[in-house]
């Protein structure tokens, strides 16, 4: 019931702020999930606690339901911390997970002195440009699955809501929404990786994604490529690496800049010229790799401007 009442209390604070629309009651047919606090005692000099997890079993303590056989968490022993409260949550694939937050001591490394940049260029076309000259191309998972998706949610339009069949077939889209999640997750997460480790300080452009979305020819593509979960995780992984993530301005023109001489040319307004040659310098550039130069260089004046 407490747990209840935050939540509660949350969701009317995000709705006066206008970060979320007014809260309602949960709907059935989506996910489902309960929060219980971590409640701790000690009786006769032992401590008891109503949640507690032991990974070398593979097991969890949760209130009212006991010891629960559980997977994940393959690479640890032991949680180090104080657990503060779990989430039990049923997807509406109808499978269960339970979240738990554990306070902890935050270890960072320390800072490194910097011997390698990097400047990224996020895209549609390839996800990822590097001021190296490195390419990730874009997976596109909604594209992927997008006729099996639509020929689904077609046959769930002709069924009736609430029948055995309806909610059959809404486990099957939901399950190619979490394949698409998982997906996108695990392709974004080995880029990151790979940034973080081979460079010291990674240079990005603030994108505004908002703004990206209201083109409808653009808003599908956008969404896909998780523009904001990439910064997101670059700046994260940095941070506890010791390493330097800086973002150039918005409106920074990168792509309009001639990397070599800094000419400044109208010709890439078009989004459909992916080559063009500077008319100063008469330098051929790739138009993605030359934004990304321009970053990097930008990121430089960044880190030593602030330092």
């Amino acid at each position: 019931m407490r747990c209840a009442i935050f939540n509660l209390e949350d969701a009317y604070k995000n709705f006066f702020a206008k970060r979320a629309s007014l809260p309602t009651f949960k709907s059935k047919y989506r996910r489902q999930s309960y929060r219980t606090n971590c409640i701790k005692s000690t009786y006769k000099g032992r401590e008891y606690s109503n949640i507690q997890i032991d990974l070398i079993n593979n097991k969890i303590k949760l209130p009212k339901l006991g010891l629960v056989d559980i997977r994940g968490y393959r690479n640890l022993e032991v949680i180090n911390g104080n657990i503060v409260n779990a989430t039990v949550i049923k997807e509406t694939t109808g499978k269960y997970y339970v979240s738990v937050v554990v306070e902890e001591i935050e270890i960072l490394e320390k800072k490194v002195i910097p011997t390698n940049i990097v400047g990224i260029d996020l895209g549609i076309k390839d996800l990822v440009i590097t001021s190296d000259g490195e390419k990730y191309s874009n997976p596109k998972e909604i594209t992927k699955h997008e006729k099996r998706l639509k020929r689904i949610q077609r046959k769930l339009s002709r069924q009736i809501k609430g029948s055995k069949n309806y909610l059959k077939t809404k486990e099957k889209i939901s399950k190619i929404h979490i394949k698409i999640k998982n997906s996108r997750k695990h392709n974004i997460i080995k880029i990151v990786n790979k940034l973080a480790s081979e460079h010291d300080i990674i240079v990005s452009e603030k994108l505004n994604v908002k703004g990206m979305i209201k083109n409808h020819n653009l808003a599908k593509m956008v969404t896909d490529a998780s523009f904001s979960k990439i910064c997101e995780l670059l700046k994260w992984k940095t941070r506890i690496k010791g390493k330097y993530y800086y973002q150039v301005d918005t409106y920074y023109p990168s792509s309009k800049t001639c990397s070599r001489c800094s000419e400044k040319t109208e010709i890439t307004n078009n989004l459909n010229i992916r080559n063009w040659v500077c008319e100063k310098c008469k330098e051929e550039h790739d138009r993605d790799i030359n934004a990304s130069i321009n970053i990097m260089f930008e990121g430089l004046r960044l880190h030593y401007g602030m330092n």
